[in-house]
């Protein structure tokens, strides 16, 4: 009576395109759940904007933050579960963005993210890790949203050492789900067909 999808990945990979198709999608599928729980990243991520200034959460805050958002699920998942329903479209769907591994991307793995991740997995979650080929970084990651955001990714390193830098956090992604508790597909977006994507997730998921 409860799924969900988690979206993992670096910036311009598509995750806010794929979280698009996937709610677009499970809303036309036969017999899907009517209620859907989605959290996009800026309610999940570590960085943050506050007040126009950029600023990462500590380790417990951010922790404090996704424990939230599970706590939510579970309150919901065990209502309707009191409630003795069976049919699949009176479920629940959910969908994270920038979630666990995001945590432990950014911070040592810890009893607090295993937990977590482990409460994720009784309420079915699954993660996808969307990731780019070497050769697509340069044009995605640095030239695909214009003057100001290529200025700010590049900063005074070259257009060489940015996509290095990219890739190597990108590794860092998978390493990620190989310690995770949660079962994770990853999919390379290369060439950007997230309806594509959208349904190889779902189908994953049934």
């Amino acid at each position: 009576m409860i799924r969900g999808v988690i979206i993992e990945g670096m910036s311009t990979v598509g995750k806010t395109s794929l979280f698009s198709a996937i709610k677009r999608l499970h809303s036309q599928t036969p017999n899907s759940e009517k209620t859907i729980v989605a959290v996009s990243e800026h309610y999940s991520q570590v960085l943050h904007s506050y007040q126009g200034v950029l600023r990462s959460m500590d380790k417990e805050e951010h922790i404090s933050l996704l424990s939230r958002h599970v706590d939510y699920l579970e309150q919901q998942y065990d209502w309707i579960n009191s409630l003795g329903h069976s049919k699949p479209s009176k479920g629940i769907f959910f969908l994270l963005e920038r979630f666990h591994i995001n945590h432990r991307a950014a911070f040592k793995a810890s009893p607090e993210i295993e937990l977590l991740e482990k409460r994720l997995s009784r309420m079915n979650a699954h993660c996808v890790l969307l990731t780019l080929t070497k050769d697509a970084v340069k044009p995605r990651f640095i030239e695909s949203r214009g003057e100001a955001w290529k200025s700010y990714v590049m900063g005074k390193s070259t257009a060489t050492q940015v996509c290095e830098t990219f890739l190597d956090n990108q590794e860092k992604l998978r390493t990620a789900t190989k310690q995770s508790l949660i079962p994770t597909v990853e999919i390379d977006t290369d060439k950007a067909d997230w309806d594509a994507y959208a349904k190889q997730v779902l189908i994953d998921l049934s």
